[in-house]
């Protein structure tokens, strides 16, 4: 196992000799191309880790973990200690980051499934077709466009990938994968070439999926227009399929960490050498100096992949801070760097920040916008952003019926039905950030968040989200389609 440097940060750290940095100058020509670029607008990258816990960092309160790149953009960049997500579920986290919108009001109220028909658990989102996503924005403006990675907003047309503004797409259309190696999904394959299986490729996916990034990065280099790339891991989503090699590793490095809790660091690690890699090339080919970074998860961290959401309470799938908040950090060179603020922000902020930074007119969006540009926070200039209500609500079933769980958050005080047979909670987080112990539902306050909340379930409830049945697609059915054939028991 070779020492391998930090090229952010300078930190020595371990890495397998494939995720090593190649370390080499950048070329005369390629300094000049920067110049050049500077001149632009710059590139994009929104890089979204799948269910990494707000706590899951080295930079963060991870103890057990070592992130040197991913740290480096935190410290370099702008750290968002008060950032969240839309939802503590993957597709409406999605829809909120690419809309700018509440997720359930641009039609994804709950995880999009396609795998089985009789399931309770199908179609809780039809992200809206009228609406305008972030890579058909930017290529109107001019950008190549890529999404490397996971996608879960669809499976049928219009809501692909390449229907909605991906000039290329490489990844997962769905919400997982059952095995890191064989791509697999329900015994088929998973990976996707834009509208077709993907020819068979060796390797773990994370490590695939930077692969692919950096050739994206690599040829966009060759183009005079700029480009956007969302890299979107699947990891450390469950299954926790991580190597082998690497988790032994971290065991011996940490004595008495668990099983589980070693796989999923060694995922997180993974995807922090990947993020390494895609950096050097960025500074190889010249375009470090005017390119965008954002990290950031989808939402909390899983609670049995013992995940670590920080102090706060809940995981993945509940309404409590520790499956609402995620990290964050921003990146431009010489413009947004140096910097920590504990201004609120949520994903659907993204969209109306870019057109801000990108001077993109957000009129070009056939959608109100209900996010807000937090570019003066990022560029440390002064900025109020938690005089709004936020929101957060997901829907699941079960036999029972459909499942409704509901949070909002006004200034320091929010309130919470995590579950719909349990009470109503009022917290107030200057005071509890923990959520241990639910204020008086009474006064001016809980009136107040009350009828808020009540009045946005019931303006999503007028919104379609149920996918139309011309729409629906079975997965098996779909991947045959698409060329693939079952690969797997």
């Amino acid at each position: 196992m070779k020492k391998s440097i930090c090229i952010l940060c300078g930190t020595a750290v371990a890495m397998t000799a494939s995720a090593a940095p190649a370390a080499k100058a950048a070329s005369a020509a390629s300094a000049a191309k920067a110049a050049t670029a500077a001149k632009a607008r710059p590139n994009v990258i929104i890089i979204l880790a799948d269910d990494q816990g707000y706590g899951d960092l080295s930079c963060m309160y991870a103890r057990d973990m070592q992130t040197p790149n991913i740290d480096g953009l935190f410290s370099d960049g702008v750290r968002m200690d008060n950032y969240y997500s839309n939802s503590a579920l993957s597709s409406p986290a999605r829809a909120a980051l690419l809309t700018g919108c509440n997720s359930d009001m641009a039609g994804v109220q709950g995880v999009i499934r396609n795998e089985d028909p009789n399931s309770y658990y199908e179609n809780f989102g039809h992200l809206n077709p009228k609406y305008t996503i972030l890579p058909q924005l930017l290529k109107k403006n001019g950008y190549t466009t890529a999404l490397i990675g996971k996608w879960h907003l669809g499976y049928a047309s219009p809501n692909t990938p390449n229907d909605r503004g991906f000039d290329l797409f490489r990844g997962i259309m769905g919400g997982m994968m059952d095995d890191y190696y064989t791509h697999t999904r329900k015994g088929y394959p998973a990976l996707w070439l834009n509208k077709t299986i993907a020819p068979p490729v060796k390797g773990h996916i994370t490590d695939v999926l930077t692969d692919y990034a950096i050739d994206f990065v690599r040829q966009s280099g060759k183009s005079e227009k700029p480009f956007f790339l969302y890299l979107a891991y699947n990891a450390p989503h469950i299954p926790l399929d991580a190597p082998k090699d690497w988790v032994e590793r971290v065991k011996q490095r940490q004595p008495g960490i668990t099983d589980t809790r070693a796989r999923l660091v060694t995922l997180i690690e993974q995807i922090d050498a990947g993020v390494g890699r895609l950096v050097e090339e960025l500074k190889r080919s010249g375009q470090w100096e005017n390119t965008f970074i954002m990290y950031s998860s989808d939402n909390g961290g899983y609670m049995q992949s013992q995940a670590n959401n920080g102090p706060y309470r809940g995981y993945k799938a509940t309404m409590y801070e520790g499956g609402l908040r995620v990290p964050a950090a921003f990146f431009l060179k010489g413009r947004i760097e140096k910097g920590r603020s504990t201004n609120m922000a949520q994903h659907m902020d993204i969209v109306p920040t870019l057109c801000d930074l990108l001077k993109i007119p957000v009129t070009q969006l056939p959608q109100q916008v209900e996010g807000i540009s937090i570019l003066p926070t990022l560029e440390g200039r002064a900025q109020t952003t938690d005089d709004r209500y936020f929101w957060f609500m997901e829907r699941e079933a079960n036999e029972k019926g459909n499942k409704l769980q509901t949070a909002i958050r006004h200034g320091n005080f929010k309130l919470v039905q995590n579950m719909p047979a349990e009470p109503y909670e009022l917290f107030d987080l200057a005071s509890d950030p923990k959520e241990t112990t639910s204020l008086p539902l009474s006064g001016d306050i809980y009136k107040d968040l009350y009828f808020q909340m009540r009045v946005h379930i019931a303006n999503a409830g007028a919104v379609p989200w149920n996918v139309p049945k011309d729409e629906y697609v079975y997965w098996p059915d779909m991947v045959e389609k698409a060329g693939g054939k079952k690969v797997a028991e």
